[in-house]
């Protein structure tokens, strides 16, 4: 594919590196000589330097020509307006990001939206700040999770819970364990290392687990694994897109919020905005405070201010007052690991939400959706089986499947399967696979026609 990738901050490195080992052709577009002389040096793509939302720019980018054009600078009415132009100049596709509320899809009490289709003519207009706090709904509203994903519109669901030192699911083959119906153990974290597990493996303690499967049986299965109740109360730290968006989601969902903000102005718009949720106005890092409102007794903790140090400070703080879980905002996911061995239980970044979801659009057409875990140990594929392609007609425990990868699920129509070896893929079905990066060749290999 030829993409156009316009802002060369965190988020569009990441998009550049990812195209360019997948050997995509590639435009790198910034209005900063040194964000370009970084691409120069490190990667082998073509670079223009230029106000990316100037039409003689992406005329000299080609955009024209451009299977897609992906805007990611840091202004959301640039890469609007990049992506609009991009599209009537001639692209195929274009995908914008923005990071205000202004352009949330969010008007009165209605709560944002994370994506949306077509808006101002542009194919996709998506908010990484409000996919992640949505993320982070998911979880408060969960009984033990680390991390939910939704894919196939929401027909099937990733939960990611952590193993304690004790529970009836460990040190029994995965073979004998009696999990719900609908639900399987997709993939186990072991001293950091990912890998798919086989019916003779069994779990320890300390795993991190993640069950793939029907969302209606989720709730079930985590309680198998790890023993707490759903979170009633909450308290946020930092108000702003993230923080905001979180609070009314949750307060919708009638779960008790307190939110503290350390700007006294922004503090009384959100009193004004969120007439459930309990503003205080204070700093989330001090002690005093935190003692006083009880955080202790809050079921999750969430700081998502736009200060890493902050975050991790009033994450420390909160875990050490006898909060059940603690979520901490990282604008480096290279630190996240580090936060993890402090003792932050959830790690998330606005980066890493926004780069998965751009590259969702960099793929054939066989593939619609891609979901990365464990930095990149792990990848979730939804693909749609070509009516010629080898997996067609053919019961799956004769596939031989590469070893690192697991058919998670069958979408047939409105019905979902998690798939028997006796089962077999029609043609259009989509297929939600869960594979290593070695395995996901030879998984690709089985959905495109055979003569391919």
């Amino acid at each position: 594919m030829y993409i156009v990738v316009i802002g060369l901050g965190q988020v569009g490195r990441h998009v550049v590196r990812t195209l360019e080992w997948e050997k995509h052709d590639v435009v790198a577009v910034d209005s900063d000589p040194e964000a370009i002389r970084v691409i120069e040096d490190n990667h082998d793509v073509m670079t223009l330097l230029g106000y990316g939302a100037s039409q003689r720019v992406l005329r000299d980018a080609r955009v024209a020509e451009a299977d897609l054009v992906v805007a990611v600078t840091d202004h959301d009415e640039v890469n609007l307006i990049a992506a609009l132009a991009a599209r009537q100049l001639g692209a195929k596709r274009a995908v914008a990001r923005v990071q205000g509320n202004e352009w949330s899809g969010a008007s009165g009490e209605e709560l944002p939206v994370g994506v949306q289709y077509g808006l101002l003519g542009v194919d996709v207009v998506f908010n990484p700040r409000v996919l992640l706090a949505q993320e982070l709904a998911k979880i408060a509203q969960s009984h033990s999770a680390l991390e939910v994903l939704d894919l196939a519109n929401d027909r099937i669901e990733v939960v990611q819970v952590e193993l304690g030192q004790q529970g009836r699911m460990l040190r029994k083959p995965l073979a004998k364990l009696e999990l719900p119906t609908g639900i399987l153990v997709g993939a186990v974290v072991r001293d950091g290392r990912l890998f798919i597990p086989g019916g003779a493996d069994v779990l320890l303690p300390e795993d991190r687990v993640y069950l793939i499967g029907l969302p209606e049986r989720m709730m079930e299965a985590e309680d198998l694994f790890v023993h707490r109740h759903a979170t009633s109360s909450v308290c946020i730290v930092g108000g702003g897109v993230i923080g905001e968006s979180l609070a009314r989601m949750l307060a919708s969902s009638q779960i008790d919020v307190m939110l503290i903000e350390r700007d006294p102005a922004r503090a009384v718009r959100l009193a004004e905005r969120l007439p459930t949720v309990t503003v205080v106005t204070g700093d989330g890092t001090q002690m005093e405070l935190l003692k006083e409102q009880r955080v202790g007794s809050r079921g999750l903790f969430a700081a998502v201010t736009s200060e890493d140090e902050v975050n991790l400070m009033a994450g420390l703080l909160a875990r050490r007052l006898g909060v059940d879980r603690t979520v901490c905002l990282v604008h480096r996911p290279d630190y996240g690991e580090i936060y993890r061995q402090l003792g932050i239980d959830i790690v998330v970044s606005p980066r890493t939400v926004a780069s998965d979801h751009v590259l969702r659009h960099c793929r054939q057409h066989e593939l619609q959706s891609l979901t990365v875990l464990e930095d990149g140990q792990a990848e979730i594929l939804e693909l749609v089986a070509h009516p010629e392609a080898r997996i067609v007609g053919v019961p799956l425990r004769r596939l031989a499947l590469p070893r690192g990868a697991l058919l998670a699920a069958v979408l047939k129509g409105d019905t979902v399967i998690i798939p028997g070896g006796d089962d077999e893929v029609d043609a259009s079905d989509t297929v939600v696979v869960l594979t290593t990066p070695a395995a996901r060749a030879s998984i690709a290999r089985l959905f495109v026609r055979r003569s391919a």
